[in-house]
């Protein structure tokens, strides 16, 4: 199997997905995403491969959505927005009928988001173990990817949280944190944008494992194998039953409910400012912007 944005190598009964956009830190571009769902569904017939790994090329394992400008790379809903759209904007106000105003800003942003969170949805159910190999950075969309795997290894040194929280929203499924690791350290993570190290997202349970670096690759590869020693039929059964419970107490709803809390979000001027500074500055100095302020008296990560 050949994609433009990552790699899948095959080892016996787990194959190996790679997200490999290192230059831009693997940040979800819609591309990426559209490969990864073909990869995944690829794999998904019969049971010669019965896991999936999930890993990153180069520094990070994922730092997010992609903010790049429209035209570049940008994840719809995620990229710089535009302003209402009106199918007749240069008519007075008075000649056109109702229908002739076109669509909200808001509601187009909550149908791209809703389309996003169904496809997490799905790949969240995808019938075999998807187990995540972490480094580097887990950032904001990366808790989304996160969130659909199963289980997770964590490399000593990676960094996990939203900083998006200070000016963009929330992630699409909001990680589906409050299930993973509770209310309180959800909250944390969101009311100030400041990162976790490894060992605390270990603690609130973000991830099973902490590895050594230099031993994650290994370590990672031999649990799939192990897992890929069960029957596809007992994967699946086990998979979905757990599943089954997490959306008893609401896990699809509440992920369903993140797209209009988002798209509440995307209305407000705190997030046009931020916005308007990426088209015209540039990402990066909108992130100083943006980020600047937190620097000062942050906490060492825990």
């Amino acid at each position: 199997m050949e994609f433009e944005n990552l790699m899948v190598t095959i080892d016996g009964p787990v194959a190996t997905i790679t997200l490999n956009r290192p230059g831009k830190l693997n940040a979800l571009s819609a591309g990426l995403m559209a490969d990864y769902d073909a990869a995944l569904t690829a794999l998904a017939p019969g049971d010669e491969v019965r896991v999936i790994r999930l890993r990153g090329a180069g520094r990070a394992f994922c730092s997010g959505y992609d903010l790049s400008p429209p035209g570049e790379a940008s994840q719809q809903g995620y990229g710089p927005a535009d302003t209402p759209r009106s199918r007749h904007e240069g008519e007075a106000k008075g000649e056109r009928a109702l229908a002739d105003h076109g669509e909200s800003f808001a509601l187009l942003e909550r149908e791209g988001m809703r389309q996003q969170a169904e496809r997490w949805l799905r790949l969240w159910n995808y019938r075999k173990p998807v187990i995540a190999q972490v480094h580097g950075y887990c950032l904001s969309g990366g808790l989304d990817l996160l969130a659909t795997t199963d289980l997770a290894f964590a490399a000593g040194g990676t960094r996990f949280g939203h900083p998006a929280a200070r000016g963009v929203g929330i992630p699409v499924l909001m990680g589906m944190l409050p299930l993973k690791i509770g209310a309180a350290h959800t909250k944390r993570i969101l009311f100030t944008g400041d990162l976790i190290d490894a060992s605390t997202a270990l603690d609130w349970g973000l991830v099973e494992w902490l590895a050594d670096p230099d031993e994650l690759d290994e370590l990672a590869l031999a649990y799939c194998q192990r897992a890929a020693m069960l029957p596809m039929d007992a994967l699946t059964i086990h998979k979905q039953a757990v599943n089954r419970w997490s959306e008893l107490m609401g896990a699809r709803v509440a992920a369903l409910e993140m797209v209009d809390m988002d798209a509440l979000y995307h209305t407000t001027p705190a997030y046009s400012e931020f916005n308007r500074r990426i088209r015209e500055d540039g990402l990066q100095q909108a992130l100083a912007w943006r980020d600047g302020p937190f620097l000062i008296g942050a906490p060492g990560g825990s």
